[in-house]
């Protein structure tokens, strides 16, 4: 087995201490504008179908963020929202087929496993062209409002982002690698590459073959754990697997106790909350990350569902949804590894 790979930002290491410098809270305060402003909207207008694919476009829109020239900037946060809704096409295109669902989101995970170490705008495209497959084709189609939600998103994201920059008088310089060196990158991870692709393609299939036996209201979530945990790395795909559960975990009893006994103000500052000490949560341990920003989402569901039966359903099924999705991985990463002793056997044998 391979030497631990050192962990990515803001997924497996482990901080001293909680920090809060200036980058940090710049950073805390333009993510939490970022996914708030929906919800204020939606406090004016009441609650609305379109509000899930905003968070989800402001969520991804601020992910793909790497500073720059504003026109460049646009490009690069418009990777993962564009991703999202080409997902959201085709999963609308085949509503009523869950076969044909699940191929296609076997597919774009083997589109994931091909680029994971490629480059972080790939992965996160790839991640949600998935997540949009699954969302429109097994919970419910993307309508057009819900496409005008995810481009008003990525633009206010860009404007929120270029005003903050020249609040402090100075862009911030590129911080990813250029297209360019893209297909290089793929190419120099061709080993194993494939089988790794196949690995994923296997997963996100058993995931969701389970989570239709099993009548998932939202098997997307499942999809989504595994395109965050699982890694060509076997250790960090069971240490991020693990991380992901405990952190959904202590995020879904706090969502259950805020939103069971808090009013609907209490609601949305517990929501503001929960965004702002987000990054900083994940720079101590990414379970706490993810603890964060569950409490969020699960609070925006109460926040935003009418139906407070299905809003119960919800809140249990994240947790549900995401064991379902960590095992799929685990089983994953073990036919990988297993698959891969095997062809390296073989070799030493020839």
């Amino acid at each position: 087995m391979p030497s631990p790979e050192a962990p990515r930002s803001g997924e497996g290491a482990i901080a001293a201490q909680f920090g809060m410098d200036g980058a940090m809270a710049e950073r805390s305060i333009r993510f939490t504008l970022t996914v708030m402003a929906p919800i204020a909207l939606t406090m004016i207008t009441g609650p609305q179908s379109w509000l899930l694919y905003a968070i989800v476009a402001a969520i991804v829109a601020f992910a793909g963020d790497a500073g720059g020239p504003p026109l460049a900037r646009l490009g690069w946060m418009a990777t993962g929202p564009a991703a999202l809704a080409l997902g959201l096409v085709l999963g609308s295109l085949a509503i009523g087929h869950a076969p044909f669902v699940i191929i296609l989101s076997m597919t774009a995970g083997l589109l994931y496993g091909l680029v994971e170490t490629a480059h972080p705008h790939l992965l996160l495209a790839t991640r949600f062209f998935a997540f949009g497959i699954v969302l429109a084709g097994l919970v419910s189609p993307a309508i057009a409002i819900d496409y005008w939600a995810i481009a008003a998103m990525l633009l206010f994201a860009w404007a929120l982002s270029l005003a903050l920059d020249l609040g402090d008088r100075k862009l911030r310089p590129l911080n990813v690698p250029g297209w360019a060196e893209v297909m290089p990158s793929i190419e120099r991870a061709v080993p194993n590459r494939w089988l790794f692709a196949a690995s994923v393609a296997l997963a996100i299939g058993l995931a969701l073959v389970i989570t239709e036996l099993t009548g998932s209201v939202r098997p997307s979530w499942a999809c989504l754990t595994i395109l965050m945990v699982l890694r060509s790395e076997i250790t960090s795909s069971v240490r991020l697997a693990i991380e992901r559960v405990v952190g959904t975990f202590g995020g879904v009893l706090v969502a259950v106790l805020i939103g069971h006994y808090a009013e609907h103000r209490t609601l949305v500052i517990a929501m503001g909350i929960a965004a702002f000490v987000r990054w900083p949560a994940q720079q101590v341990h990414n379970a706490l990350g993810v603890f964060c920003l569950t409490v969020f989402v699960l609070l925006m569901i109460e926040l935003s569902t009418t139906d407070h039966a299905m809003a119960s359903i919800l809140l249990k099924e994240r947790l549900t949804d995401t064991l379902i999705g960590a095992i799929a991985a685990g089983i994953g990463v073990g036919f990988y590894d297993l698959a891969r002793s095997l062809i390296d056997k073989r070799r030493s044998k020839a």
